[in-house]
């Protein structure tokens, strides 16, 4: 009887054994996926008319994050609806902005007067209508006035950045900054620092190297990695042709798969980095889902 006993509690140990390990295997894998965060720029202000059509993209490309852009004043009612929605889909929806001139304002005033209009809209919005916060594409290099003192330029433009990003935390208001990945190119790198630092939450990066992902976005993650930040990957899907692209600049033709491919490069090369995949943008991203089997009407 003891020897039956001592079997029958070694098999209840070995059961309690196997559903431990099991339930934490897959409580491991879900959070993993929880972990793993999708962002989608969206360029078209008429899309919070379009819920149905945001629907089938968010379910298809698992989205967690929807930078919108919106003009201000702000539509409160129609934002407040799509928000709503979101906000039920588990997405967090950040307002998209971003002006050229506006990174040769040392004082960020120009910045600031927006963010102010954000603020106000998210006062009057319910509590599951507000903005998390704002992507901030600010790209003062694209003028050719950049090139004429580009240290200079480049330290107003992050002075009014962190301008920005101080009156942001006081209104509680995420903020994303979009950067090209080639102010080290420049030889701005101390200012990519102080940027990266002192002027947002997380920082975005332009990644427009098609295969070469890794070693383009090194320093920007080498930086995200010592200050805490979130680091955000951006690939482009416009098509060739579009703004001088080249084929090695988009993966338009190359597709989805090998963009998801080019991320997880970039997630295993940085390991203890928060790395968000984000999407440029929703209408080139619905043409390839049209295009293919996935289709999102």
């Amino acid at each position: 009887m003891k020897e039956k006993g001592f079997l029958l509690l070694v098999c209840n140990c070995l059961v309690l054994l196997f559903l431990l390990f099991g339930f934490s295997g897959c409580s491991q894998e879900k959070s993993e996926e929880t972990i793993l965060r999708s962002g989608m720029f969206e360029w078209n202000e008429e899309r919070i008319y379009e819920i149905e059509r945001v629907k089938g993209l968010i379910g298809t490309l698992s989205i967690t994050d929807w930078y919108q852009e919106a003009a201000v004043p702000v539509d409160q009612e129609g934002m407040e609806c799509f928000i709503e929605f979101m906000t039920g889909e588990d997405v967090a929806v950040y307002a998209l902005v971003g002006e050229t001139e506006w990174g040769y304002e040392a004082d960020g005033d120009s910045l600031i007067a927006y963010l102010e209009e954000i603020n106000s809209y998210n006062k009057k919005a319910g509590e599951n209508q507000k903005f998390q916060g704002v992507m901030v594409d600010v790209e003062p290099y694209v003028l050719k006035k950049w090139k004429k003192n580009t240290e200079e330029n480049m330290k107003a433009y992050v002075s009014g950045i962190r301008e920005a990003y101080r009156y942001a935390q006081e209104k509680e208001l995420e903020m994303i900054v979009c950067i090209p990945r080639h102010y080290d190119d420049q030889g701005l790198t101390d200012q990519l620092e102080l940027l990266i630092a002192e002027g947002c939450d997380e920082v975005a990066v332009m990644n427009y190297e098609c295969g070469n992902e890794v070693e383009k976005i090194r320093t920007e993650a080498e930086f995200a990695q010592k200050y805490g930040k979130r680091l955000h990957c951006i690939l482009e899907f416009q098509e060739v042709g579009k703004h001088g692209l080249v084929e090695e600049k988009t993966y338009r033709n190359k597709g989805i798969d090998a963009a998801k491919a080019a991320w997880r490069l970039v997630e295993q090369e940085f390991p203890e980095i928060k790395i968000t995949r984000d999407y440029h943008w929703s209408s080139p991203i619905f043409q390839i889902l049209k295009e293919g089997e996935n289709i999102v009407e």
